[in-house]
């Protein structure tokens, strides 16, 4: 019913253009307009238009600003994705996520703290609005003082 094998890539990756092998180390940032993966070492920043898929056997020590992040390795670093960040059940983050949309497998451990835009509640406070009655006694009543000791 439940499978626990998952694919591994995100909903909008396509053709990834940018692979980082498992044998190799990068330092630096890595700036992609197209889908990247990083399945080596990978030490710095990477900053990406699209996706980006962090491997079963890759490890970034950096920050990670993307569309979507898909986790199936080890970041030591913060998240930020326009869109989506997954954790599979190999997955491991330390550091913060800020993202619209969060799934985390069973399996996967995370240590940092999670801000997700949650756009329904924006349009709720877009559209509540404070009665006139209310503003107006705040601004007309006079203040009641307790004169008594």
């Amino acid at each position: 019913m439940f499978s626990s094998k998952k694919k591994m890539e995100t909903g909008n990756t396509g053709m990834i253009n940018t692979i980082v092998g498992e044998k190799s180390k990068i330092e630096g940032v890595l700036a992609a307009s197209d889908p990247a993966r990083i399945d080596g070492l990978l030490q710095g920043k990477i900053l990406s238009e699209s996706s980006v898929i962090v491997g079963e056997h890759g490890v970034v020590k950096g920050d990670i600003k993307a569309v979507e992040i898909l986790v199936a390795g080890t970041v030591y670093g913060n998240l930020t994705a326009e869109q989506r960040i997954e954790l599979t059940e190999t997955g491991r983050v330390l550091g913060d996520m800020i993202t619209k949309t969060l799934v985390i497998d069973e399996g996967a451990s995370f240590k940092g703290s999670c801000t997700m835009e949650v756009v329904e509640e924006k349009k709720a406070l877009e559209r509540v609005e404070i009665p006139k009655e209310a503003t107006e006694d705040s601004k007309t009543s006079p203040k009641k003082e307790n004169k008594e000791k």
